[in-house]
């Protein structure tokens, strides 16, 4: 098992990923809603980005991704 497993559950993954590849979290919401992964709405995906942000210490979504990387956990 990764670590990032055991950090991340499957919904936080994905939208790290999409961060990671560049994503805006409007892309994200059509591309969780095109594949029928809820919840998809732009407001749960800023809460859980906050959360991220939040739990990493990160100000930024770059810096999340930025710390995410460093941590080698993405």
């Amino acid at each position: 098992m990764k670590q990032e497993d055991v950090l991340f559950d499957e919904y936080e993954r994905l939208i790290i990923n999409k961060l990671k590849d560049g994503f805006t979290q409007v892309e994200i919401s059509k591309y969780l809603k095109k594949h029928n992964i809820e919840p998809y709405s732009l407001r749960s995906i800023e809460h859980r980005i906050n959360a991220l942000k939040k739990r990493f210490e990160a100000k930024t979504l770059i810096s999340l991704v930025y710390i995410l990387t460093k941590k080698g956990l993405i």
